[in-house]
């Protein structure tokens, strides 16, 4: 299991865009591949917009949550959203736990769970 520490070390705090930001380099990189004859599909063009604005410094905004489950969220060095996978209203202070990652409400970029 990774953890929010390690992610911390790779990079300074990433600023989150807008989705209407994201949505307009979602288009216009999917333009682009189109006009060359290289659209692969639209998830493979979401994780791709995703990953290169990771790489300079960018998040994607975090997905809505599943509510079955507490709302903390974290986002990796691939700029891909995790979810804590405890019980709604599990004690922060214990962290969280994604499986693959665990962080804290005060790891730089974390979206504390929603009350």
């Amino acid at each position: 299991m990774a953890d929010a520490v390690d992610a911390e070390d790779r990079s300074t705090a990433r600023r989150v865009v807008t989705e209407e930001q994201y949505q307009a380099a979602v288009r216009e990189a999917g333009a682009i591949l189109s006009r060359a004859g290289a659209f692969a599909g639209e998830e493979p063009l979401a994780d791709a917009v995703t990953a290169v604005l990771a790489a300079v410094g960018l998040l994607v905004p975090p997905p809505e949550p599943e509510l079955d489950t507490c709302t903390a969220q974290f986002p990796d060095e691939r700029g891909d959203w995790w979810q804590c996978l405890e019980d709604p209203g599990h004690e922060p202070a214990e962290g969280h736990d994604a499986g693959d990652w665990s962080w804290s409400d005060d790891s730089p970029e974390a979206v504390p769970a929603r009350a």
